[in-house]
This record gives structure tokens, C-alpha cells and sequence, in this order.
């Protein structure tokens, strides 16, 4: 059996701000149409390495590589052409609109705009209750529903990669269940997810690969499952011990 193709390569990527060094020295790989998950302490500069991939800050040095392609120095709306998308922690749904409206915008980026109702069709597909609140103000949506919004509004621009920063923060078990139930059929369907998530076993059991961040730096990676099985995982993450 012949392993995925790798999507994304993150090689040895600094990131400051100030006099801060918020990611020291950071490698990864994301493979195709898998689930790669970052875990660690708030602090450890988990944030702040899916912004250095997106755009939204600008790395010191390093790498960024997807499909081959150094994405460094791109504006964002760039890199988002190149299908490369981002939710970030606390969603950012913009809480005027309608959830149609926000969904339309997901996909402002791509340049397939006669697409964009075959797009909008699936991905309500996925997400069958947005199709039912599609009218309403996305403002009005209970915390687990604006969070399905923030990532079917991600999937209209058709990523490859998909970035999900805490997507299970402040919700509900059931919707948390729900929300990573999501993000296992997005890679079935072939989207990579890079997540980030203080919900460590939840993550652990839901990624191919993990990789843990310690004060910026990785100092743990291997199959998901390794590290879930891991001493000092489980003492540092998981409560055990």
C-alpha cells in the first residue's frame, strides 16, 4: 500500500512577535486527505503556526510548502486561491448576515465563480441544518451551529487543506461528537485537515499523525494512536496518571 502524497511541508519555521519567539525551529507534514493533529498547552504556539501557514503573520524564516510551492510571502486571499483555508479560533462569522450570506462569501476567492451554486448545494448537503436556517442571521445561531457555519463557509472555497483552530471550544459534548463526526467524513471526501484542538484525546483519536508543541518547538510526533498510547502524553494531556 503506497503512502498519501504530501500536501503540506512545514520546514524549520520561526515566528516572533516582538521579542517573543512564538514558534522556534517547527517541521510538519501533512499528507493528502488525512487528519494531522496539533496538540499542547495554551502557549505553545499551536495558533500561531496555522497563521504562519495562512498568511496572517509572516514567519522570520523557514518554509512553507504546499504542493510544492512556497507559500511565504503570499497575501492571504492567495493562498486561499491555492486551497489553502483557515477557520480560526472564536469562528469569525460575521453575525449581520444571514448564513447564506456568509456561505456566498466563503467562496469569494475562487476564480470558478459560475461554480459557486453547485458548491453551495453540496456543502448545505453536508451541513443539512444550515440549509434549514440558511434565511437567518448568522448572529442567532447557537455557539455549535456558528461553528458548523465557520466551516461550511471554509468548504466553499474547495480546500485541500483545511486549518480548524479549537473547533470544539466552548461546545457542547454532543456537538463537540458532531463536529469531529464532520471532520472525519471532510477527509473521507478527500480534504486534508490540519487541526489544533485542546481536546486532546478527542484529537488524538480522530488524526492519522500528531505532532505535540511545547513553548514553540515540537517535541513529540508519530501515529496518532502512538501518542495516545504514550506515558507522558496521557500524564501531560489526558488527565491520566
Amino acid at each position: 500500500m503506497t503512502s498519501a502524497p504530501t500536501l503540506l511541508e512545514v520546514q524549520d519555521l520561526h515566528v516572533s512577535y516582538g521579542r517573543i519567539r512564538a514558534v522556534q525551529g517547527v517541521s510538519l507534514s501533512v499528507p493528502d486527505a488525512a487528519v494531522v493533529a496539533l496538540i499542547g498547552a495554551n502557549g505553545a504556539g499551536k495558533s500561531t503556526l496555522l497563521r504562519a501557514i495562512s498568511g496572517i503573520v509572516r514567519p522570520r524564516r523557514g518554509a512553507v510548502r504546499f504542493l510544492g510551492e512556497d507559500l511565504v510571502g503570499l497575501p492571504v486571499h492567495q493562498i486561499v486561491r491555492r486551497r489553502v483555508v483557515h477557520v480560526p479560533e472564536g469562528r469569525g462569522i460575521l453575525a449581520r448576515m444571514t448564513v447564506l450570506e456568509n456561505l456566498r462569501l466563503g467562496g469569494f476567492a475562487r476564480r470558478d465563480q459560475a461554480n459557486l451554486a453547485l458548491e453551495l448545494d453540496r456543502v448545505v448537503t453536508l451541513f443539512p441544518l444550515l440549509r434549514e436556517r440558511r434565511g437567518q442571521l448568522a448572529g442567532s445561531l447557537s455557539g455549535g451551529e456558528q461553528q458548523m457555519l465557520a466551516i461550511a463557509r471554509a468548504m466553499m472555497a474547495r480546500p485541500r487543506l483545511l486549518m480548524l483552530d479549537e473547533p470544539s471550544l466552548g461546545l457542547a459534548p454532543l456537538v463537540v461528537r458532531e463536529i469531529f463526526r464532520i471532520i472525519q467524513r471532510l477527509t473521507a471526501e478527500g480534504t486534508a485537515v490540519l487541526l489544533v484542538e485542546q481536546n486532546a484525546r478527542m484529537a488524538l483519536q480522530c488524526a492519522a499523525h500528531a505532532y505535540v508543541l511545547q513553548t514553540g518547538c515540537v517535541v513529540l510526533s508519530g501515529r496518532a494512536a502512538d501518542l495516545l498510547a504514550a506515558p507522558e502524553v496521557q500524564r501531560a494531556y489526558l488527565g491520566a496518571g
